[in-house]
């Protein structure tokens, strides 16, 4: 009895003990915890499809598939529009086919990530001195973000953002508090390949790589190392994201002439922005009043209004106390991808759209996920600090579980209403009801025969996951020159066609129009041939006739 009543104490002690060396007890939990709370929200989000609302999302499994599974694979299915390392994650995943049709490769990849992220949050804690009750509030704010929850069931970028870049600032985290001076192999190992994982999956991280940098130097200057050494230190933190960076550039100078590809090309951000400015929506632009603005009610709805008053709190009290010492510039790093992304709005390069933009609505809110474990930390900072008044602490630690209870029901009440990031998903999802609803149809009827479509237009026919086959049985963009053979004389090729029966004029990019439309829709060979077996507002399924030339 006495050892049972002994157990829940020496768990709490462990849970709380200081680092020693590279290893933190109680982290193993806290990545196996990650897991089963991943693994929850992921049971629940794919009974109710709702892991694959954005489009985005069924874009990203698409083209992992693709890169084996297409007419013409190869790493150039990877594209320039998104970072590759996202998809490379998914690819073995997705080759099995339910798998990717119920995006549960997606779940599966985002549930690992989610608890790398809380492992990753719990050892930041640690390393910088927050003691069991800190850590444990740090660790329920994480978990008890439902759009963070959401966004690791599906196949959106965020959540492999998040786990490299918190990552990445533990593994800093743990080189500038070591008790040793570690090497610069240590330093590329724990802080270097996250870091490169961060910049080949969203370009927060290639700022997060400038910011890591400058702190490696802060740390070996306060040390009184020289800067001989410095330089050598930043050398190896920054070398392998560098040689990330080196590959990415290459391999669009490889594929595309051109190694900004994916700054200048017609399907890069510039050119999605571009629409935008046109039509006068880019208000941020140049407006840092309001990019801040939107950027603080983006975050206000991510993280809710409990967490980001702990947060703001513990901002507050750290800055009193340790100024801009090692352990503060721990937790400055994890405000690189906020300060990115404010930087990003202000310039152009980027666009939100929530309650507080011009004009108002829900759009891009879920790159402030990222903020999410900062605010996490600053949470379980503001706790950490109050070891001396135990039984007030417990008061407050009870009040704070009550709240972030409240916070969660609050959320769940009214999820769409409540939270941009389920908005967002929602908002997608509806718009292209009629066009998934053709692909369900679609997903039924398929007799074989192949199918012709461009599934770059206006993002709508990115719904290859719920139509459930081969991407073999596909000719599209991805499928290389022979789009073209197939544009120019279907019926030899395929006995399905899927388009727009009229032109469409995709608010996303300029270069988003229907190609398969742009060829076929005035050709009276092709209606001779073909007859409109589906149709749902401006979409039409078309089967190839019996008597038509094969």
């Amino acid at each position: 009895m006495g050892a049972r009543s002994g157990l829940v104490p020496t768990a709490w002690r462990a849970f709380g003990a200081e680092p020693t060396g590279r290893r933190i007890a109680g982290a193993g939990w806290v990545f196996v915890f990650g897991l089963l709370v991943g693994a929850a929200a992921s049971v629940y989000t794919v009974r109710n499809g709702t892991n694959l609302e954005y489009g985005d999302a069924m874009a990203h499994l698409t083209i992992s598939r693709r890169i084996v599974d297409s007419h013409s694979p190869g790493l150039q299915q990877l594209g320039t529009v998104w970072l590759p390392l996202p998809h490379l994650l998914l690819l073995p995943l997705v080759m099995n086919l339910w798998l990717f049709s119920t995006g549960v490769a997606a779940s599966i990849v985002g549930t690992v990530c989610l608890a790398i992220t809380a492992t990753a949050v719990f050892r930041i804690m640690a390393r910088i001195g927050i003691d069991a009750i800190g850590r444990l509030v740090g660790l329920a704010v994480l978990f008890t973000n439902l759009s963070l929850l959401y966004a690791s069931t599906t196949a959106l970028t965020e959540p492999v953002l998040i786990a490299a870049m918190t990552a990445c600032v533990a593994g800093l985290a743990g080189w500038a508090t070591s008790s040793r001076r570690l090497s610069g192999g240590e330093l590329a190992v724990f802080a270097g390949i996250p870091a490169a994982a961060g910049v080949l999956t969203r370009y927060e991280a290639w700022a997060l790589v400038i910011s890591g940098s400058i702190f490696v130097a802060f740390v070996c200057l306060r040390r009184g190392d020289s800067i001989k050494r410095a330089a050598q230190l930043i050398a190896s933190f920054a070398a392998v994201p560098a040689v990330a960076i080196a590959w990415w550039l290459a391999y669009n100078a490889a594929w595309y002439g051109n190694p900004l590809e994916f700054l200048q090309g017609e399907y890069s951000a510039a050119a999605f922005t571009e629409v935008f400015i046109d039509q006068g929506q880019l208000t941020t632009k140049g407006n840092f009043g309001l990019s801040l603005q939107v950027l603080s009610w983006a975050i206000l709805e991510t993280s809710g209004i409990v967490p980001l008053l702990l947060a703001g709190a513990g901002l507050c009290v750290m800055t009193v106390r340790w100024g801009i010492n090692d352990k503060a510039l721990v937790v400055w790093l994890l405000g690189t991808a906020t300060a990115f992304l404010l930087f990003s709005l202000t310039t152009g390069q980027h666009i939100m759209v929530n309650d507080r933009s011009l004009p108002s609505g829900a759009y891009n809110n879920r790159y402030v996920l990222s903020a999410v474990p900062w605010i996490a930390v600053l949470a379980g900072y503001l706790l950490g600090q109050w070891r001396s008044l135990r039984a007030a602490r417990a008061g407050v630690s009870v009040l704070i579980a009550l709240a972030l209870t409240w916070q969660v029901t609050w959320w769940a009440a009214a999820a769409e209403d409540r939270m941009t990031i389920i908005q967002e998903g929602r908002e997608v999802a509806r718009a292209a009801e009629n066009t998934r609803d053709a692909a369900r149809w679609l997903a039924e009827a398929y007799d074989g025969g192949r199918i012709l479509l461009d599934e770059s237009a206006g993002n709508e026919f990115a719904f290859q996951p719920l139509v459930g086959i081969r991407l073999t049985e596909y000719y599209n963009r991805s499928s290389g020159a022979i789009f073209d053979e197939v544009l120019a004389d279907p019926s030899r090729h395929v006995r399905w066609v899927v388009m727009h029966r009229e032109q469409l004029v995709s608010s996303s990019t300029k270069a988003s129009i229907d190609l398969v439309t742009e060829a076929l829709a005035d050709d009276p060979q092709f209606f001779a041939r073909y007859e409109l077996v589906y149709a749902v507002d401006n979409v039409g399924i078309y089967r190839r006739t019996e008597g038509a030339a094969r």
